[in-house]
């Protein structure tokens, strides 16, 4: 699937204080160890837990419209998956991954669209890359992000990305999937 935008950051999507309110929230729930459903457990090291709030949805949904239009992907996005509050300590990372499984799940529904919400910015490393495969590698580019407090990183969730090691300091993040029907 050919895009002209394969990725999209919103800067200042949200405050600051609106981050800190997020945080407060994840930090307030047990995390577990992140697991990978498809794929190798050691390609990942953080933890995480799952934030149910219809606000934070509802508001995350106006972004997320406005994005699909103004990039022109213009997916048919059906429901958010549940949100996840995600913790990187010293040495944690996540390596190169898409977020499409290889299956639909029950409803028929997949993956379509992927977005990190970048909560606080006092770590080292952790920086966010994504990537442009090409059959001849002198083609393949990267992208490396390190984006502020409340900006967002938005791209169709079978894209490449990762998270590089963390190297100081402890990275939060909000990261969601929006689900719709297969591309046909």
């Amino acid at each position: 699937m050919f895009l002209n935008t394969p990725y999209y950051i919103k800067e200042e999507a949200f405050s600051k204080s609106f981050c800190e309110g997020v945080i407060t929230q994840g930090d307030n729930q047990e995390k577990t160890e992140a697991v990978i459903a498809d794929g190798d457990n050691n390609n990942r090291k953080s933890n995480i837990t799952w934030l149910k709030n219809d606000n934070l949805t509802e508001q995350l949904t106006l972004i997320v419209n406005e994005v699909n239009t103004n990039t022109d992907w213009n997916f048919l996005l059906t429901e958010f998956e549940p949100l996840q509050y995600s913790v990187y300590n010293i040495d944690d990372y996540y390596d190169w991954h898409i977020d499409s499984h290889s299956r639909t799940y029950d409803n028929g529904l997949i993956r379509k669209l992927s977005f990190t919400l970048f909560l606080n910015e006092d770590y080292e490393g952790g920086d966010f890359r994504i990537c442009e495969p090409h059959p001849n590698p002198d083609k393949t580019t990267q992208q490396l992000f390190k984006p502020k407090t409340g900006s967002m990183v938005f791209f169709p969730s079978h894209k490449w990305h990762k998270v590089d090691k963390v190297t100081s300091g402890v990275r939060k993040t909000l990261v969601g999937w929006i689900v719709g029907t297969p591309f046909v």
